[in-house]
């Protein structure tokens, strides 16, 4: 019954729209719709507003992707400026950045494997660095790849010296990454807080590339030797990206000398 009655109504109200000129069906509909008619119209128009904001947001979330996507192709190109850019002089020797892409190995006697290889021109030996510091070196190479022996892996050595004396010493590492100078002579002018570099005796380093500062000295004057315990510069762990020298050392006097 009641719906017949609504029914009735709605009908009556047609008609009524009906009767009369444009002008008289335009004025009662405008009445209407301010009156019976605002409910549903005001919900239409709701409705439509919603719509309305949905496609909207549906838009500005796509523009966010995107700028989300541009900030950081934008971060990670920013971020390899400031890998590729040294903080120490490298002399002349070209260098390729390279991303590290995966650890070969466990715990600290892990090697980084990076995406630069044959076709990058990379051999074995050749020095990898970052802007704080030395890294490692290249121990293998692939077409696409190569891994890294870094230098706070137990079978890493390397030719260093103070600074500030030049003191002689050989850089080893035990199996839980510590590092350390050694073959140091009793009562040799070392100190805590030395910095320690590449030496000349290095075979896979150019002289002068920073290594790490000295923490603690080891031993006694009644000792052979007496070592000293480094602070590295860089841990590779805390790395995702080095630098590769493109650098060969002249050993053509090793030849020479085998005739004398």
């Amino acid at each position: 019954m009641k719906r017949e009655f609504h029914f009735l109504i709605y009908l009556i109200l047609a008609i009524l729209l009906f009767i009369g000129n444009n002008e008289n069906r335009l004025l009662k509909a405008q009445f209407l719709s301010k009156t019976i008619y605002f409910p549903l119209i005001n919900s239409i128009q709701k409705f439509n507003s919603l719509f309305d904001l949905k496609e909207k947001n549906q838009q500005l979330s796509e523009k966010l992707s995107e700028y989300t996507i541009r900030i950081t192709e934008l971060e990670n190109k920013l971020s390899k400026i400031e890998n590729y850019r040294i903080d120490y002089n490298t002399g002349s020797y070209s260098h390729l950045l390279a991303d590290i892409v995966g650890f070969k190995g466990e715990f600290q006697e892990r090697c980084l494997i990076i995406n630069k290889g044959k076709k990058d021109k990379i051999k074995l030996d050749y020095p990898v660095i970052s802007n704080d510091g030395i890294v490692g070196k290249i121990i293998s190479v692939s077409h696409n790849y190569s891994i890294v022996l870094p230098l706070d892996n137990s079978r890493f050595e390397l030719g260093i010296m103070s600074k500030r004396k030049h003191l002689q010493g050989i850089m080893k590492s035990d199996v839980f990454g510590n590092s350390y100078m050694t073959l140091i002579k009793p009562g040799s002018d070392i100190k805590v807080g030395d910095i320690i570099i590449t030496s000349q005796i290095s075979s896979v380093f150019p002289k002068g590339f920073p290594v790490g500062q000295i923490t603690k000295l080891i031993g006694s004057k009644t000792d052979i030797f007496m070592s000293a315990k480094i602070q590295t510069f860089i841990n590779p762990s805390e790395l995702d990206q080095t630098v590769i020298l493109l650098y060969e050392k002249d050993e053509s006097y090793e030849e020479e000398l085998k005739d004398n």
